[in-house]
């Protein structure tokens, strides 16, 4: 005889860069569990790829995971872990001053809720540049995948950041010739970026820096000195 199974109460939550609506259920015991193990492990790479698994399994609507932005992950991420465990999460912050042997009495508790938790967009934001001549490109957000390769990205690592770079461009147009980047062999794409002038090549830059993101202002007093802060966490590395 089958034993009984457990029925999940099953919730909405829109994807940020679609606007679609999916269903999504709680993650279960064996999926915190994997969780506990990937956090433990400190390898972004193992991180990344279970935060992928769960919310592949906890979605139960058909989605292309290969496809999403990487805040679109975070945000689904952080929507089924608040029915899972808990709609907030008790952040610890330290004083910005040095208070000697009371460091340890100088952080503060924070309790975030994580429906606070908004993806913002900068209103500079845009994926379509102009290059040169009738020339420019359209840039695509980068995947779960590429995630992988961001984490611990040494920005001095100039071959790293054009490969990722390379990965996000959508297509290369010329008046009305479109070059699709799926198209086109990788080693091109490259190239063409390499042979990019400064200028050009900080446009593109900024298609990194102003692209939304997990957001959330918080503020505290210190419980020893009473000093005040304001900080800004990004990505969801910083609410665990």
């Amino acid at each position: 005889m089958a034993l009984p199974s457990n029925s999940q109460p099953t919730f909405n939550m829109i994807i940020p860069s679609m606007g679609k609506t999916v269903r999504f259920r709680p993650f279960v015991v064996k999926e915190e569990k994997a969780l506990l193990i990937a956090q433990q492990s400190e390898d972004p790479a193992v991180m990344v790829d279970t935060l992928k698994n769960v919310v592949k399994d906890c979605v139960l609507d058909d989605i292309d995971l290969n496809k999403l932005a990487t805040f679109d992950l975070e945000y689904m991420f952080m929507q089924i872990r608040g029915k899972s465990v808990g709609e907030t999460i008790d952040l610890v912050f330290p004083c910005d001053d040095d208070h000697g042997d009371q460091n340890e009495k100088a952080r503060a508790n924070v309790l975030v809720d994580i429906n606070s938790i908004t993806v913002e967009r900068s209103p500079d934001h845009t994926n379509k540049f102009e290059l040169f001549g009738n020339v420019g490109v359209v840039m695509k957000y980068p995947t779960v995948d590429t995630l992988k390769k961001l984490e611990g990205l040494d920005e001095n690592d100039l071959d790293k950041i054009f490969d990722i770079m390379a990965l996000s461009i959508d297509y290369i147009y010329d008046g009305e010739q479109l070059y699709y980047s799926s198209e086109q062999k990788h080693e091109e794409l490259v190239q063409f970026i390499n042979n990019l002038s400064s200028e050009q090549f900080m446009k593109l830059q900024k298609f990194f820096e102003t692209m939304p993101k997990l957001r959330k202002e918080i503020e505290y007093d210190c419980p020893v000195c009473g000093k005040h802060h304001k900080k800004v966490l990004e990505g969801i590395q910083s609410f665990f």
